[in-house]
């Protein structure tokens, strides 16, 4: 059986990660889940959470890529989660937010993450 964990190292530290996304047909949305372990520690992960709404045709956004906005760097920028450039932001916003890779946190919203990190994030949100 393949394994689907994905390795990143970022400063000598071995992690890995794994994202899923889940569509919730009720309300048109779906939710992209960033799952990011230490290595040896499976029971401690950061998980970070995306809920946008869902298109037509392609599906969760933040899976394939979409271009964002990013006022800190003045440009824009296309966002895929899967790429490690924004695996090894999201777990370094992860570890800024208190996460270790050895202690337990809540479920950390994604939207916030990007938001913080500079990217226009108002096309992401879903309508209520």
């Amino acid at each position: 059986m393949k394994n689907k964990l994905r390795k990143i190292t970022i400063e000598q530290v071995k992690y890995l990660y794994i994202t899923s996304t889940t569509f919730h047909a009720a309300n048109q949305n779906n939710t992209l889940r960033v799952r990011v372990f230490l290595a040896g520690q499976k029971k401690t992960p950061l998980i970070v959470e995306f809920l946008t709404p869902d298109h037509y045709y392609l599906g969760q956004l933040l899976n394939i890529g979409i271009e964002l906005f990013n006022t800190k760097k003045d440009t824009t920028e296309r966002i895929n989660i899967n790429e490690p450039k924004n695996i090894r932001e999201l777990i370094l916003k992860g570890i800024e937010k208190g996460w270790t890779g050895t202690n337990k946190m809540a479920i950390q919203d994604g939207i916030v993450y990007l938001h913080e990190l500079g990217y226009e994030t108002s096309i992401l949100i879903p309508n209520q």
